[in-house]
């Protein structure tokens, strides 16, 4: 999925039209190598031995959609973010970083705002991941639906068994350029594990943290919130000036949401079992049968100094009622 969205966003004739330079190759977070490296990792399914690489995007577009509409499809194949920062795309494939900075009460600029609510107001703790399916003439199926049974509990009141049903609250993810269930389900589970850690934060730190982009990995370690070396995700990096005694002083806003490792951890047990597809219906056939009894007779006349034959050509027709 990397390099299917750096084909596309640099393609001149389909594409974006973006330049090379325009394109972050490197091995570093953002780093299309390092997106392209994370998809081809090779993970084990539910037998033990059998792989698939984690992450592919088999699908086709006609062009007829959006740039950001074919962008966005091919991103859900490796669950992933593109980001354009300092005039170049950054592409982010779902796996995990190692942050390499850390914000502690000595870099913050003011007080640190907090919101523990999600943006859009609900949490799921059921998730139908929605695929193409190879192995079912492509068409488009369910994947096995996941319910986090901690979540469920967590969403009950009082964890009442017998009210549990009563607070399933499923998402569904569609999944336009994936085409194996195992990867729908891993997809799928990421994005219910990532939508339940809802903490956000707003703060204004010192310029060192200007080296931040979207999409990184940051430390957050603060005494009063309670956090020691707690993993947020950075949404937007900002320049924001201060008046302190009538002097300007420059510092840098973070939007930051919180993320962990464990979102990304999925074992071999993890797999459920692929819902049966019903049987392939035969679609019959558009063959004909050729004519039968072919028959010719001829008949010569002569009129004045011509001669005109004429042939007149029998058959059976074909009992095709497509003819």
């Amino acid at each position: 999925p990397a390099l299917c969205v750096r084909d596309y966003i640099t393609d001149t004739t389909y594409g974006l039209k973006a330049l090379s330079a325009e394109i972050n190759d490197t091995t570093n977070a953002g780093g299309v190598a390092a997106a392209a490296s994370a998809c081809e990792v090779a993970v084990t399914l539910a037998d033990g031995s059998s792989t698939e690489e984690k992450y592919t995007a088999n699908g086709f577009t006609n062009f007829g959609a959006s740039g950001n509409g074919v962008i966005e499809g091919l991103l859900s194949a490796m669950a992933g973010k593109m980001s354009y920062t300092n005039g170049q795309f950054n592409i982010f494939a779902g796996t995990t970083q190692t942050p390499s900075l850390t914000i502690t009460d000595d870099n913050l600029l003011a007080p640190v705002n907090v919101s523990t609510k999600s943006g859009t107001g609900e949490l799921y703790n059921t998730v139908k991941p929605i695929y193409v399916d190879s192995t079912n003439n492509f068409i488009a199926a369910d994947a096995p639906v996941y319910q986090d049974s901690t979540f469920l509990t967590e969403d009950t009141p009082n964890g009442t068994t017998n009210d549990k049903p009563n607070y399933v609250k499923q998402m569904e993810k569609q999944l336009p350029f994936t085409v194996t269930h195992t990867m729908a389900q891993r997809i799928g589970r990421l994005a219910l594990k990532n939508q339940r850690l809802s903490t956000s934060l707003s703060c204004l730190v010192d310029l060192s943290f200007m080296k931040l982009q979207p999409a990184d990995w940051v430390y957050m370690t603060n005494e009063r919130l309670g956090f020691s070396q707690k993993i947020f995700e950075v949404i937007s990096v900002n320049m924001e000036v201060m008046q302190t005694d009538d002097a300007p002083t420059l510092g840098v806003r973070l939007a930051l949401k919180e993320t962990a490792a464990s979102t990304f951890a999925f074992a071999t047990s993890d797999y459920q079992a692929n819902i049966a597809a019903g049987s392939d219906l035969a679609s019959g056939t558009f063959a004909l049968a050729a004519p039968t009894g072919l028959g010719v007779v001829t008949d010569s006349t002569d009129v004045d100094s011509f001669n005109f034959t004429s042939a007149t050509v029998t058959w059976s027709n074909s009992a095709s009622p497509l003819v």
